[in-house]
């Protein structure tokens, strides 16, 4: 992990315009999703299939600071979420800091924010739509 930030003024390789880029990721619905998202951007959009059970979200946090390896200060994951036809609920585990579970409403969308702190990704805020 990087306790540097990826913005400009900062004092690592990470601080240009491209670095400054997203990641857009559609993974398969599982009850657990690791995510492996590579950090040569600071921002990583989550968008699973419809949720058709729980979820809980991990995401692995390389221990060692590189370019590539590992998330700097300031770095972003934005979750959209949808669930089928029953309300499901969506748990942010390893490497999240969340205010709780999300729960994911029947008809709803549901959008929650993280951002990283140098040591996890905490999260910012959420919305369920009404």
């Amino acid at each position: 992990m990087s306790t540097l930030a990826r913005l400009s003024g900062a004092k690592n390789s990470g601080s240009t315009f491209a670095s400054l880029s997203g990641n857009f990721y559609t993974p398969a619905f599982a009850s657990t999703i690791a995510l492996a998202v590579p950090y040569q951007s600071a921002r990583a959009v989550i968008q699973p299939a419809t949720l058709t059970g729980a979820v809980t979200f991990t995401v692995a946090l390389p221990s060692a600071a590189a370019d590539d390896k590992a998330p700097f200060v300031g770095d972003e994951i934005i979750f959209l979420l949808v669930s089928d036809g029953t309300s499901r609920t969506a748990t942010f585990g390893t490497g999240f800091l969340p205010n709780g579970t999300l729960s994911v409403t029947t008809g709803k969308y549901a959008y929650i924010k993280f951002i990283f702190n140098g040591t996890a990704f905490i999260e910012t805020s959420r919305t369920v739509t009404a």
